[in-house]
């Protein structure tokens, strides 16, 4: 557990992420920046998640930066010269911050203070000032907290990742970082290149710790018993209750991205809002505030900011000082105990408190930020407020009694046992329907062919797998109306498997997955179905309807690969890196979903005859991607508040785009390096280039 004052009295930070890419300063809308040398060249090493090359970077670069031959070259162009790392540190305070961490050093490679066995510094190139030991120094002088972040990946260094890397480089220049700066934290990333071994992680912490003994580590360098777990653009769904920090920028890019708008950034509220979640849920939110290339940060990411800490400061104590109560609250409320008075952060003044019924304690008095009570009436249907509209985030003090306590039971019952799966549909024949009740029911388990397993609602009948599958479907097998939970605890955005299909003409319908549901049989159907996930792999005719997939930020929902006549339609997608990825597939159909992910809505890679018509598809960064494969058909989709309706790339021939419409978005179609094309009656509405309805290259 951390042990470090500090870290307990301070929740809110920020990361300083600047690199050779603060030059360009670009990505399409939802990508990171800071990741350019990787989106221009596919040489590049350990590249995790991220399209290496990027076609519209390439077009990015080839409008505007064409002169510049190699990636390094831009660093002389860094020049900071309005750098003021006062400035800086001045701006985390407005924003009612505690803690700044700087990027020591990125994947790129260049070193952000005057760092031993390395002459790619920014002292010998670019500011030609030690840009770390100034920023240092000023939040010495503003009482912040000064961590550091460095990247084992090192996409210049031509040892990486070696031994003579590590034990040359990483090792040397970490243990500088710690002795020469004090700094209180040390995160780690682009740690993936290695493991625990590789990097030789404890030796390196434990001699870290040599220099400042209550150094907090993240959990990115494959170290024993890290102090603080990092959730990058994810929230966990309630409250953690060991040391977690939530990392994300204030758009899709930790480091600044000049193609984000402030239409693309958050707003003062929606910093408020995400912090008070964060907080509630027992985390740390640091946001990534970056610098141009003169070493000013831009105003549209400043004012955000600064709009926020005029709250944040008013409520410093309970952001920094408050702990999470019984839960942590909804879209609505936020719930915070601040010496030991409950309090309510209000983001919406006409929804009820509904966690607070009397079962959770008797209200005694409200009191609004001025400390006047207001007028209240508690029920089983929780708190209202009676005659008082706040505004935005008003906390309201809440004096509530310990909820009473539980009756004496007479005859204390027992907790329920747990069922065996297996022995209940042990002796099921084909046509048979196996009725189960309430209760858990613990897998693995083969449901026979021709088997129904029905239950009586996801929440009353589950089926628990724990460390295995729960559930494996064999032929025209169906599971119904049931909970499915197992494949193991949950780690980072890996997927789960809770059911598998091995059967033909299996169905699950109506169930709640908490994780991904395989299939390898043909004619498999998914209908009504709210999962994490599906994965089809080599089989024929896999059907996915009517059914939800939310996901952390991370992974992708359906995933389908080999095979034909596969047909996803009438779904939801949220939360999600990927909504739908099609590889190798023959005349699959994707149509009308509703889809919002984050980097790729509908992604082809070298399939044939697809059609996707009739989504409706926003905010994502490519809301459809036909990479390689032939006669793709995009028709009739919707795109809105996403960087493009259509990447066409790889090679991909006899390509259809029409009749779709783009809207704030900012190009329609980019056709990279493919075939034809056959384009017609698109409309494009508001894009944020002008130009950019149709774009080719190279």
């Amino acid at each position: 557990m951390v042990s470090t004052h500090w870290w307990h009295t301070r929740r809110f930070g920020m990361l300083v992420h600047a690199s050779v890419a603060t030059v360009p300063a670009w990505a399409p809308v939802g990508q990171y920046a800071e990741w350019y040398r990787a989106h221009v060249d596919g040489d590049v090493s350990d590249v995790l998640w991220h399209p290496s090359p990027m076609a519209e970077t390439l077009a990015y670069h080839r409008d505007r930066w064409a002169h510049v031959e190699h990636y390094d070259d831009f660093v002389e162009f860094l020049s900071f010269d309005r750098f003021d790392p006062d400035e800086w540190a001045g701006l985390a305070l407005e924003a009612g911050m505690g803690y700044v961490v700087m990027n020591a050093k990125h994947h790129d490679g260049l070193c952000w203070w005057d760092a031993p066995n390395s002459d790619f510094t920014v002292l010998d190139h670019g500011p030609k000032r030690d840009v770390l030991a100034e920023l240092a120094a000023a939040c010495q002088r503003a009482d912040l907290t000064l961590g550091a972040a460095y990247s084992l990946l090192d996409w210049h260094d031509p040892s990486y990742p070696s031994e003579t890397y590590v034990s040359d480089t990483v090792h040397p220049q970490v243990l500088d970082l710690v002795s020469r700066f004090g700094i209180g934290l040390l995160w780690g990333n682009g740690h993936w290149g290695g493991g625990q071994g590789h990097w030789r992680s404890d030796a390196l912490v434990a001699a870290a710790r040599v220099h400042q003994p209550d150094l907090l580590i993240n959990d990115r360098w494959w170290a024993s018993g890290p102090s603080v777990e990092t959730f990058e653009y994810r929230m966990p769904a309630g409250i953690v209750d060991t040391p977690w920090e939530m990392r994300t920028g204030l758009g899709g890019s930790i480091a600044y991205n000049r193609a984000e708008g402030p239409q693309h950034l958050m707003s003062s509220e929606d910093i408020i809002s995400l912090l008070t979640e964060v907080v509630a849920k027992g985390g740390h939110l640091v946001i990534g505030v970056s610098p141009d290339a003169t070493g000013a940060i831009p105003t549209q990411l400043a004012e955000p900011l600064r709009g926020a800490g005029a709250w944040i400061n008013r409520h410093r104590d309970l952001i920094d000082r408050g702990t999470p109560w019984g839960v942590w609250g909804n879209s609505a409320h936020r719930y915070l105990v601040l010496d030991d008075i409950l309090h309510t952060v209000v983001l919406d003044a006409t929804a009820p408190f509904a966690e607070l019924t009397p079962s959770a304690g008797q209200v005694t008095a409200v009191l609004d930020p001025d400390g006047q009570p207001l007028r209240f009436d508690q029920s089983d249907r929780g708190l209202t407020v009676e005659g008082h509209l706040p505004d935005l985030a008003t906390v309201y003090r809440i004096e509530i009694d310990e909820p009473p306590a539980a009756p004496v039971e007479l005859f204390p019952s027992a907790e329920p046992q747990p069922f065996d799966l297996a022995s209940e549909i042990a002796e099921a024949q084909p046509g048979d329907i196996v009725q189960l009740g309430d209760g858990v029911y613990l897998g693995p388990a083969r449901i026979p062919d021709g088997v129904t397993l029905r239950g009586l609602g996801p929440r009353r009948t589950v089926l628990d797998g724990r460390e295995s599958t729960a559930i494996t479907l064999g032929a025209a097998s169906r599971v119904e109306y049931c909970g499915l939970r197992g494949g193991g605890p949950p780690i980072a955005w890996l997927p789960r498997t809770v059911a598998t299909i091995v059967g033909d003409h299996a169905l699950v319908l109506g169930c709640e997955a908490e994780g991904h549901i395989g299939i390898t049989g043909s004619d498999a159907r998914i209908v009504s179905t709210t999962a994490n996930g599906v994965a089809v792999d080599g089989t024929e005719r896999a059907q996915i309807a009517r059914s939800t997939f939310i996901g952390n930020n991370w992974g992708t929902a359906i995933s389908i690969t080999g095979g034909s006549g596969h047909t996803v339609e009438s779904c939801e997608f949220d939360r999600l890196l990927c909504a739908v990825h099609l590889t190798d597939t023959i005349g699959a159909q994707v149509r009308g979903n509703r889809i919002h992910a984050r980097w790729c809505g509908i992604q082809l890679s070298d399939t044939e005859a697809t059609l996707v018509v009739g989504n409706a598809i926003e905010a994502t960064m490519r809301a459809v991607d036909v990479d390689g494969g032939t006669q793709a058909q995009m028709a009739g989709n919707s795109v809105s508040d996403g960087d493009s309706g259509c990447v066409v790339q790889r090679g991909a021939t006899d390509t259809e785009v029409s009749g779709n419409r783009w809207e704030r978005c900012r190009i329609g179609v980019l056709v990279w390096d493919a075939g034809p094309v056959h384009h017609r009656d698109n409309a494009a509405v508001d894009l944020d280039d002008p130009d950019g309805a149709y774009i080719s290259g190279p």
